[in-house]
């Protein structure tokens, strides 16, 4: 049914999601551990901003696709459904991405 190409780029695709998925729960994590250190303790502000900087740039995917349907409006699977989707958009798009830079065709 599928090409041997096709099966390796949606395992790609798949682990490409995966890992969008993790950087974020790890991001969120650590700004969570990083706003949680006293002041007096060490100055945390710019790894912070940082930290919130990035978290921004890989939930952008995710947030677009939110503001599509507003959250009090849609019915309660449809948010689990927008976020399944986003990760997937983004880790298509990084295994075309990683083959476009290894130089691998696709089909």
């Amino acid at each position: 049914m599928f090409s041997g190409r096709q099966k390796r780029f949606a395992q790609e695709a798949a682990l490409g999601a995966l890992l969008h998925f993790i950087a974020l729960t790890l991001l969120a994590g650590g700004l969570f551990l990083l706003a949680h250190v006293p002041p007096r303790a060490a100055a945390m502000d710019s790894l912070i901003l940082i930290f919130q900087w990035v978290y921004e740039v890989l939930y952008f995917p995710l947030a677009s696709l939110r503001w599509l349907w507003p959250g009090e409006a849609s019915p309660w699977w449809l948010n689990g459904a927008v976020r399944l989707l986003g990760h997937t958009l983004v880790g298509a798009a990084l295994a075309g991405g990683y083959r476009l830079w290894r130089g691998t065709p696709s089909e």
